[in-house]
């Protein structure tokens, strides 16, 4: 066979003492090795069949990974595929980057323009390769972007949710609005959740947020997003999404014998412990009691405590975000819009649809919370200040902690000068046990300060049982003004509601419009006036006479309606 076989390489000894190739013949007339054939780069060859089967696979968002393993099991084992996984990717990424050939690279420019054109506020990145292939998108309408400047004070950020055909994770920055709603603050399609990629959409979104970063994000237990975010966001707090971690115990630790004890104790750690020095205790003796020293992923864990772990976690505010609940409910949000199979000239056109559900939501949740009233459960004052300042959704907040109040007892420890320390016994449901947990609040009978251990206020911006427990006994009539958190406010008109967007509310049409024609003749108005500093001092001027005369002009025109 081997004389037969013309494939030979003749290689020559020259006068310079140099050996140089003089004929190479690579064409066999015989298969190679049978085990090492199928590498070499002339017998790599995808049939249709099989480049449909990939193809197929991942349109329906198969990872590329699980797609080779299939064709290896239908070819009875590796050594009977003719490609290994990086040639199954090459072809994908391939076929991924002729992303126009369906139109779609131009429909998704198409749209932008078209925002771009309803609305100069509407914001949008894309990232080319060296080829000027389609890398890495991001977008932010005008009303996600003026939502921003509410609610853009604590985001989750997620790439979980999906990936569409081109395999890219569909990324999503998603804030909680003043009826505790999921709001979307701008998204981005990624071509891979490295650290490079992380980094262009961070700074494309702040970009969008003229500079301005969140004060926190929740995010996965993510490198490459970590790394990225102390990049970019170097004065932002982040934290890790409880859920994930806490549901990656299975796969962590379920090969002990003791496993389900294990999850039990671990849980109350995680969950029952209200201070750092409760926690620090609990936690070594969790680890010595079950022998878990060795275990690298909970060292990991603890050694960076202070991004997950509640109780270091509380003092500060999060609008009651210990997860990535809010991109959950997001996902939930756009479920049945879009899916892994969705073009993305598709996509754009859904994308509207979803998000003009969520205005439709965040409008009734307006008017009910502006027209009708949640009646008070008690004759407290306190309940009652709340019911006029609050959203619906969150004065039911407000009420669950009233309610609870029957669960504790509390009694006067110490008075030193003006602060007087209660301590608050509470009844608290842990699983299926109820537990006694003691609360100390710290009051000052002056201004009317309080501070409680559970830092729910802190946390969620409601004031918890604890407090309301003392104010009862201490004859607090109304809670100073800094504990009327403005965030829930129902009374605050926020601008993004007047944005238009392609996905506007039907029945805030009329002001929208007239919020549009302002905006053109103010700026037309305006450009005028900046030429000259004396025009510009009367017309300062007169706006703020007519600013300040604007709460008489409606309350006279609501009068006469």
């Amino acid at each position: 066979m081997g004389k037969s076989c013309p494939a030979k390489i003749c290689i020559k000894l020259k006068a310079d003492g140099l050996w140089y190739i003089n004929k190479f013949e690579p064409n066999h007339s015989h298969h190679t090795s049978p085990t090492k054939a199928r590498l070499f780069k002339a017998n790599k060859n995808m049939d249709l069949h099989v480049k449909r089967t990939i193809q197929i696979n991942d349109d329906a968002g198969v990872r590329i990974n699980k797609t080779f393993q299939s064709l290896v099991k239908d070819a009875g084992g590796h050594e009977n595929v003719p490609f290994n996984e990086r040639d199954v990717r090459n072809y994908v990424n391939k076929e991924r980057r002729a992303i126009g050939k369906e139109g779609d690279g131009k429909a998704l420019i198409n749209y932008f323009c078209q925002m771009r054109e309803q609305n100069p506020n509407f914001f949008y990145e894309i990232d080319l390769d060296d080829d000027f292939h389609v890398r890495n998108v991001f977008w932010a309408d005008a009303r996600s972007r003026a939502a921003y400047e509410y609610f853009g004070d604590v985001v989750t950020f997620d790439t979980t949710y999906l990936t569409n055909k081109y395999d890219m994770p569909f990324a999503v920055f998603v804030g909680v609005n003043h009826h505790g709603q999921s709001t979307l603050l701008g998204c981005g399609l990624l071509s891979g959740e490295d650290t490079e990629s992380f980094v262009w959409l961070f700074n494309s979104w702040l970009r969008c947020m003229l500079g301005k970063p969140p004060v926190a994000i929740v995010i996965d237990q993510c490198k490459a997003m970590q790394n990225a975010i102390e990049e970019v966001f170097p004065t932002t707090r982040h934290r890790w999404c409880l859920w994930h971690i806490m549901k990656k115990i299975a796969e962590k630790l379920s090969g002990y014998g003791d496993y389900k004890r294990i999850k039990f104790a671990m849980k109350e750690v995680v969950y029952d412990t209200f201070t750092i020095d409760d926690f620090e205790e609990k936690w070594c003796s969790f680890i010595e009691k079950f022998e878990l020293q060795q275990n690298h992923w909970l060292s990991g864990l603890y050694k960076e405590r202070h991004r997950w772990v509640p109780t270091l976690l509380r003092k500060y505010f999060w609008a009651g975000m210990s997860t990535t609940q809010r991109s959950e409910s997001i996902h939930a949000f756009f479920d049945g819009y879009i899916n892994s199979t969705t073009s993305l000239n598709q996509f754009m056109k859904q994308y509207d649809n979803a998000l003009r559900s969520r205005a439709e939501k965040e409008f009734e949740a307006d008017f009910n919370s502006m027209n009708t009233t949640i009646s008070c459960g008690s004759n407290s004052s306190i309940e009652k200040q709340f019911q006029g300042e609050y959203t619906h959704a969150k004065f039911k907040e407000v009420q669950a902690e009233f309610r609870s109040k029957m669960n504790c007892a509390y009694s006067l420890n110490t008075v030193e000068g003006c602060f007087a320390t209660y301590h608050v016994l509470e009844d608290v449901l842990v699983g299926d046990r109820t537990k006694e947990h003691v609360f100390k609040v710290v009051f000052n009978r002056e201004n009317h300060d309080l501070n409680c251990e559970c830092s729910l206020f802190e946390f969620r911006g409601i004031l918890c049982r604890h407090v309301l427990c003392v104010c009862a006994q201490e004859r607090v009539k109304n809670v100073p003004e800094k504990y009327v958190v403005a965030r829930w406010n129902k009374n605050i008109k926020r601008k993004h509601t007047y944005i238009k967007s392609s996905y506007c509310v039907t029945q805030l049409k009329p002001q929208m419009d007239r919020f549009d024609k302002l905006c053109k003749h103010f700026y037309e108005v305006a450009e005028v006036a900046a030429e000259f500093e004396d025009t510009s001092k009367d017309l300062h001027e007169i706006l703020h006479h007519f600013t300040s005369d604007l709460p008489t002009r409606n309350a006279t025109t609501e009068n006469v309606k």
